[in-house]
């Protein structure tokens, strides 16, 4: 940043500007980007922040299309804000009032999502105690988001597509019709053109959910977008954590900057997060606060090309991380989608400091490691 200007803006809420002052400790040469101000900023307009004009123009077509009630497919990759997106529509539609619900179809086996989206009646299968609506009867006339909808398998998927046509579920275990009435808007990181080619996705539900497509881009096509966001979570993580941080260098923001963000915002906020909690109290953020991942991916883009092999690797971390994403951190439907063995992952998770929740009790997938539970949705 050049003469060291601020890099805070109005989308930046509590990004104030910060004179120059002697460089940290550590860090010689570098300067103040931006601090976060005395006031702690307490997020409440918990908006989509961009000033990537491709973005503002999904925006733009979102208020558009939230009066109406038609199917919206929203196209990213993971971490782009795709949730986001779709509470927005939720948000500035007449059914703000109603619920919205949001399931990660990617972290459902087949039993549950049915389940969970259908609703069962009491003794319809072992555990089902009582009767239970699913998420169809319970957004009640709100809106539904079915995240990494191209995941279903295709028994649910023909299910969902009755749904859409007849206005009705039928609840597992039972033949009782039952109305429903949502907003369906639904997600995924696929291409799901291609899916419908190769008769992974039914061609008549793509038809029913591709009324309106959104296309976010990554964050890596959004650079002018880094110092918004930073501007946006370091307050509200310095808040979370109690923790007052005074602001981030100018040599770390561009390191961020620069970096490809592989998993997009979410990958950014953990970051930030790492980040908050190594800095001292009251501290400025510089680049030894930021893991190797960062330091590491922009040394390789500014000094020499990295090897095929270290390239290779970037790939197959960034793939790994995104998968994890998509299926709630369940190691075994990680690895079953990556075609590894679950110890085979679990090496790779070491061999590139991936770190992640193991699995829960309730988390493995029916028919492996003598389990028959399930991922829960986000």
């Amino acid at each position: 940043m050049p003469g060291g200007e601020p890099c805070g803006t109005p989308a930046a809420a509590g990004a104030t500007p910060r004179p120059a002052r002697t460089p940290a400790r550590g860090s010689p040469g570098t300067r103040p980007a931006f601090g976060i101000g005395r006031r702690p900023w307490m997020g409440r307009s918990p908006g989509i922040v961009t000033k990537d004009l491709r973005f503002l123009r999904v925006l733009e077509q979102v208020d558009r299309l939230a009066p109406t009630p038609i199917p919206v497919l929203i196209e990213g990759e993971s971490g782009t804000g795709k949730e986001l997106v779709a509470r927005r529509l939720h948000e500035k539609s007449g059914r703000a009032a109603r619920p919205f619900l949001a399931v990660n179809c990617a972290a459902l086996c087949e039993t549950l999502a049915e389940s969970e989206l259908f609703g069962h009646a009491a003794g319809a299968f072992t555990g089902a105690l009582r009767e239970r609506k699913g998420l169809f009867e319970e957004t009640a006339g709100g809106t539904l988001f079915l995240d990494e909808i191209g995941d279903l398998s295709s028994a649910i998927q023909a299910k969902l597509l009755r749904v859409l046509q007849e206005g009705v579920v039928h609840r597992v275990g039972e033949n009782l019709p039952r109305a429903v009435r949502f907003r369906l808007v639904a997600a995924t990181h696929r291409n799901l053109r291609e899916e419908r080619r190769s008769g992974r996705f039914r061609e008549d539900l793509f038809f029913r959910i591709h009324v309106v497509r959104l296309k976010l881009p990554p964050l890596r096509e959004r650079g002018g977008d880094i110092p918004l966001l930073v501007g946006r979570f370091l307050p509200e993580l310095a808040l979370s954590f109690a923790k007052p941080v005074a602001g981030i260098e100018e040599g770390a923001l561009r390191l961020l900057e620069r970096y490809g963000w592989p998993g997009n915002v979410r990958e950014l906020e953990n970051e930030l997060k790492r980040a908050v909690a190594l800095v001292e109290p009251g501290g400025w953020i510089d680049r030894e606060h930021l893991s190797e991942t960062i330091r590491d991916g922009y040394q390789e883009t500014a000094a020499e090309p990295a090897t095929l092999q270290e390239k290779l690797e970037r790939l197959e971390r960034a793939e790994i991380l995104q998968v994890l994403d998509r299926t709630g951190g369940n190691k075994t439907r990680a690895a079953r989608e990556l075609g590894l063995s679950r110890q085979g992952l679990k090496n790779k998770l070491a061999r590139y400091g991936i770190e992640g929740p193991d699995d829960s009790p309730g988390e493995t997938v029916a028919g492996e490691e003598g389990g028959s539970g399930h991922a829960l949705p986000r």
